[in-house]
């Protein structure tokens, strides 16, 4: 089991887990993609990745929030546009 960072909202727990799973199988290098909230497409160490989505969760604000669910979404592949 992994374990999920104390400042992650409870309702993104699953996913957030599910996510974690996801990037220990991918190469060094992963895709930040977050097309439907205007985010340029980008490369980035999983390290960098994983981080960037923990600071959007434990923002607090609503919009940031979004932004991590969308990138942790489509890196598990469940990602559908709304």
């Amino acid at each position: 089991m992994i374990q999920v960072e104390q400042n992650i909202p409870s309702e993104y727990s699953k996913l957030y887990s599910d996510y974690v799973a996801s990037l220990a199988s991918k190469l060094s290098n992963v895709m930040w993609v977050v097309l439907d909230r205007g985010h340029k497409i980008m490369q980035i160490e999983k390290e960098k990745h994983q981080a960037m989505v923990e600071q959007l969760l434990s923002s607090g604000d609503v919009q940031r929030v979004r932004v991590a669910e969308e990138v942790m979404r489509r890196s598990v592949g469940n990602w559908e546009a709304r």
